[in-house]
């Protein structure tokens, strides 16, 4: 859609084409389109197609004139989003197939292997010994219960949590906390810079923000910092309190600039937090595989510990 706005078509046009060139999602594709003759807006259109988060950017962008800007940001980064996914599959397979593999010798060695060298003495007779592979099965077995109530007392819990809590927990979570914070920063600074080219104070953002969805994050956003403005307290002081709100804006801000000179670094900025989401994302690709293998190394001295022990006790035991 990006490409074809871009060569001068009209919405209307674009998505005709779309309809004739991808036949897989075509049913959807038409409907959109019969929304659009009908004189629904883009983002209207798409809203049961899309994420809330890309709803709510196109439809900033669509009534403050960066529509086409907005849709070909958001196809670089799905196109990258599904460039990413198809690499991870192919590092995936090899080290799921080393993977699957070496379950099935694990389970080999326990079911004949291990009886097999039993019936010969070398390996130490179970009777009268603890056996561990049930004992471990057991433990597990309640470990799950355990960890299947917690998570469930945990699921209730977190549904009565407001929004902005949620978010605040996902931007601080261990590994998935930094891209998600990245990923945040790009999102709200692109809409941020977005309201404010449009000619938007900040009271005037907040009050355009209460009319979305109230479980949205830019709603409750736009509802706690107009509050914040209404008791006279710093801006700084609020972009402070949660972590998914680009730190530099208190940069931005502090710079005396004007409107336009200010949306047009925010939205600078957001197009560099983009960037470096895609670099974050691209070396955890990476590092998948390589922790795979490690994974799969440290299961196969496992495996033969618990073989080679037993036979070297009962080797020694012979030369007393």
């Amino acid at each position: 859609m990006a490409d074809l706005l871009a060569a001068g078509f009209s919405l209307k046009q674009a998505m005709s084409n779309l309809v004739i060139l991808n036949n897989k999602q075509g049913s959807a594709l038409t409907e959109i389109l019969a929304k659009l003759e009908e004189g629904q807006q883009l983002s209207l259109a798409l809203k049961d197609y899309v994420s809330q988060a890309t709803y709510y950017q196109l439809l900033i962008a669509e009534r403050h004139g960066q529509l086409d800007e907005s849709i070909a940001q958001l196809g670089k980064l799905l196109k990258r989003r599904i460039a990413q996914r198809a690499k991870l599959q192919s590092l995936l397979i090899y080290p799921l197939l080393l993977l699957g593999l070496l379950v099935l010798i694990i389970v080999a060695v326990h079911v004949w292997l291990r009886p097999a060298l039993a019936q010969f003495g070398m390996m130490p007779n179970p009777a009268g010994q603890i056996n561990w592979v049930k004992l471990s099965g057991y433990c597990l077995a309640v470990i799950l219960v355990i960890v299947g109530v917690y998570l469930g007392k945990l699921f209730w819990w977190w549904k009565k949590q407001p929004t902005l809590t949620k978010h605040h927990w996902y931007s601080q979570l261990p590994l998935i906390g930094k891209f998600y914070r990245q990923y945040s920063y790009y999102y709200l600074s692109f809409n941020l810079g977005l309201l404010l080219q449009s000619g938007m104070d900040f009271q005037q953002i907040c009050y355009f923000l209460g009319d979305f969805d109230k479980q949205s994050l830019l709603y409750q956003l736009g509802l706690q910092l107009r509050l914040w403005l209404e008791k006279g307290d710093e801006l700084r002081e609020f972009i402070a309190l949660y972590p998914f709100i680009p730190p530099e804006l208190v940069f931005f801000f502090s710079k005396g600039q004007t409107q336009a000179e200010l949306s047009k670094e925010i939205l600078l900025y957001s197009q560099l937090a983009y960037q470096k989401l895609l670099r974050q994302l691209d070396n955890l690709i990476n590092l998948v595989q390589p922790l795979l293998f490690l994974v799969i190394a440290a299961i196969i001295i496992g495996t033969y510990l618990a073989i080679l022990l037993p036979l070297y006790r009962n080797m020694g035991g012979l030369y007393r």
